[in-house]
This record gives C-alpha cells, structure tokens and sequence, in this order.
C-alpha cells in the first residue's frame, strides 16, 4: 500500500526527528558524563592534597595512621584510599583488595587520572606526587552511572510523546502545504473537453506552487482556445466540403438520366456515385469522432428496444451477406430489452460490427452470428465471424482509427477503418463499451455493452 504525501511527510519528520534526538541525547549524556568525570577528578585532586597533610601531621605525632584513613573514609564513603607512601619511600598504607601501580602509570604533581574496573564496579583512580608523598585515591562512580542512567531512562520514556508531537506537527504543516495541490489536483480532474473554463483559484502566493498554478491556468488558456478551433474547423469543414459533395452527388445523379449514354460512360459515373458516396460516409464519420473527442457530440435519447434495431439492421445485414454466399445468423433475446439511447448512433455501432464481421469472413460460405443476451445491468450485443485470428497484440490497435490489420487477414478489403473506431466511441458515449472478447478456434467475437432502462438492464 502506497500512503499519500501527508502521511509520509509525517511519518518521516517523526523518524529523522527521532534519529536526531538519539544522536543528540547521545552525544549530550557522553558530556555531561564526561563534566560529571572532570568534578570527580577535582574532587580527587582536594582529597589527595587533604591525605598528604594528613599524612604529614600524623608523621609528626597528629594523627594515628587509623584515625586517617576512617577520617576519610567517613568523609566520603565512595572515596578510597590506595595506597600511601613517604617521601623516602616507606608505605605509610596500602589497601590489599588494589593491585599495585602498572610502568605506564604516572604520579605527577598536577594528578594522573585513569578509569579502571575492580571487582565489577567502575572507578577513577588519581595518582600524585605532592612533595614527595605518592598517593593513590579511588573514587566509585556508581552515583555518577546511576545519574547518567536515570537522565537516560528519562529521556528514553519523553521520546515517544516527543516523536508523536513532532509528527503531528509535520502532518499539520504538511496539510497546510498541501492544501494548495490539491486545489490543483481537483481542478485538473474536473477539466474536460465540457469543463475547459475550469482555473485554478485560490493559490495566489510568490512560491513554486503559486507559479505552477498560474502556468497550468495559462496552459489550460491554450487548451480552450484548441478546442474552440477544432470545433469551428469541424463545424466549417463539415459545411464546406458537404455542399460540394451534395452538388456532385446531384449532378451525377441528373447525368445518370440523360440518354444516348455510353455504357462505359454510364459504368464511370455509377463509380463516381459510389466515390461520392464513400466520401460523405467518411467526413460524417470523422465529424462524428471530432466532435466526441472535443465533447461537443450530442444524444438524442430515447427509450429503445434493443431488439427491433437490431432486427432493422440485420435485414440489411442480410442482403450484403447474400451476395457473399455468407449466412447471418440471430439468436439471444428478441424484445423488451430497453436502452435509452441515440437509435440512429446506435444502428449505426451495431451495423459496423455486422459489415466488419461480413468483409473479413473466410472465403465463401463463412456464418456471422449476432447474439443479444442479457447481463446484470444491461445487455450485450455479440458479433462473431469465421475469420482470421487477430493476434493479442492488435486486440486494441483495430480499434484505432485507419487502422486496416495485417494484410493477411484482408487489409485489401474495401473500407477506410473507422467503423470499429466509431462503434466503440459511439458505445462510450452510452455508457457501455466495445471489445473483442475472443480470437480463437476460428471464431472473432466483439462484444457491445450497453446499460439497461432504468429499473430494466439485467432483469
């Protein structure tokens, strides 16, 4: 599952922001438990200075070499003394539970410090040399730890609620950022070749997004401007080349009256009729198209019956099936199948299938069949001929316009390749649609889907 940009912005602040903090808190506690190290480390520094003054009062009779231990002791309970020596180099004390000093370890005026484990605690042990007396001290930092462990444990529990708070800040922000694209999405949706007034309002900032809505507002400009001029242009046009057309159609038909004709005279112009003809098809088939593809293309709706128009165009179907020794065949439902509809358009769809199905049978004898049969919310209105298998991969393309196929399955044959192209637009613009449902065992199915009268379809 793919999430929306809101929720991704959200759930990503969160995790970087999570990151960061870790980062950060990682950081944070590793200084202050350095820092907390540095004190213990002055701290040291104090108390071995307060052990050598000790250590010389108790040489001059002051204080018994118990009585300075215990004082220390009693002081501070995580603090230790190690061991003790004069400056002739007598141990003044030595605790036994220590190891002695290693060659690499220094006792220097200023301290040298190191941590080590004794005994599966952590310690930091300071080394001096103070006037010739060598002292080692030890101080626990188990209370440092434990300090640094509860910070830790504290911020561990707040990360959480910090994480949530800071992704419903990104998915507050982020709304706000998208609220503008989405203005501009559900615009986009509404244009259509009906909606090309549609702009977009309501993001008029200096940014990017303020920008990409002035630069779609003036492309959406252009695009209305086309469609005005592919609307006149197919109005014109249509006017234009049909009065000729017409004028050509009559002026053949007034020579075919005329006697003392040639019969090749008489054969031209018959020919000539047919062209004519041909060519007023076409340019009411490529009006047609024009004006569904710039949504200007209007139904005159009725309530029909799908079988009486099926039954008016077979019997035409049948005279041009006769002269080709092709048997057209109709079965399935034979009334009160009720669509509301353009009757002329949608003889027009069922007649192209029919003519299709004739012009690319095999041979001689072939059978077209024309099944109506009803479906759950409409009817479907199959056509299937003997002929040529169409391959998969022109299973959309011979339904493109002036598209002919492969010259194998008759590409030679008379026609301009626009009836599959019409029918389907004409299905769309119904509701329904067209497809070829199979191509095999010698058989070519298309199948147009049309949706039922209201209360009637898939009864």
């Amino acid at each position: 599952m793919t999430l929306s940009f809101r929720p991704r912005l959200a759930l990503w602040s969160a995790l970087l922001s999570g990151i960061v903090l870790l980062i950060f808190f990682a950081v944070t506690a590793w200084m202050v438990f350095d820092n907390m190290t540095e004190e213990a480390d002055f701290e040291l520094k104090a108390f071995t200075m307060d052990t050598v003054l000790a250590a010389r009062d108790m040489e001059e009779g002051g204080l018994p070499q118990t009585q300075l231990v215990g004082t220390l002791s009693a002081e501070r309970a995580e603090v230790r003394l190690i061991s003790l020596s004069a400056p002739d180099g007598a141990m003044i004390y030595e605790d036994p539970n220590w190891p002695a000093p290693g060659e690499d370890q220094k006792f220097s005026r200023r301290g040298w410090a190191e941590t080590r484990q004794i005994d599966g605690m952590t310690w930091r042990v300071m080394m001096r040399n103070i006037k010739g007396y060598r002292v080692r001290m030890a101080m626990n930092l188990r209370e440092i730890r434990d300090e640094v462990g509860h910070m830790v444990k504290s911020y561990l529990r707040a990360l959480p609620f910090a994480l949530v708070f800071i992704g419903l800040g990104a998915w507050w922000v982020a709304g706000r950022a998208v609220k503008p694209i989405q203005r501009i999405i559900d615009t986009a949706e509404r244009i259509n070749p009906q909606g090309l007034g549609e702009r977009v309002e309501g993001v008029e900032s200096g940014d990017e997004l303020g920008r990409l809505a002035r630069v779609l507002n003036r492309m959406i400009d252009r695009l209305e401007l086309a469609f005005r001029q592919a609307r006149r242009f197919s109005a014109d046009a249509s006017h234009e080349l049909r009065t000729p057309l017409t004028v050509m159609q009559g002026k053949i038909e007034a020579a075919l009256q005329l006697p003392d004709r040639r019969p090749e005279d008489n054969k031209t112009l018959v020919e000539l009729l047919e062209r004519v003809g041909q060519l007023r098809s076409i340019i009411d088939s490529l009006l047609l198209l024009s004006r569904s593809d710039t949504g200007s293309l209007t139904l005159e709706r009725g309530d029909l019956d799908l079988g009486d128009l099926i039954a008016d165009v077979m019997e035409d179907a049948e005279i041009i099936a006769e002269e080709k020794g092709i048997e057209v065949i109709s079965e399935g439902e034979e009334r009160g199948c009720r669509v509301a509809g353009d009757g002329r358009l949608l003889r027009m769809a069922v007649s192209n299938l029919l003519t299709n199905g004739i012009k690319y049978n095999i041979g001689e004898g072939g059978t077209v069949r024309c099944v109506l049969r009803c479906v759950e919310g409409g009817y479907e209105v199959a056509v299937s001929n003997t002929g040529p298998a169409i391959g998969a991969a022109d299973h959309e393309r011979i339904f493109e316009r002036f598209y002919r196929g492969d010259p194998a399955r008759g590409a030679a044959k008379p026609g301009f390749g626009l009836g599959l192209s019409l029918s389907r637009v004409i299905a769309e613009v119904h509701g329904g649609s067209l497809d070829i449902e199979s191509s095999e065992g010698g058989w070519n199915c298309f199948v147009l889907r049309l949706p039922g009268a209201e209360g009637r379809g898939g009864e």
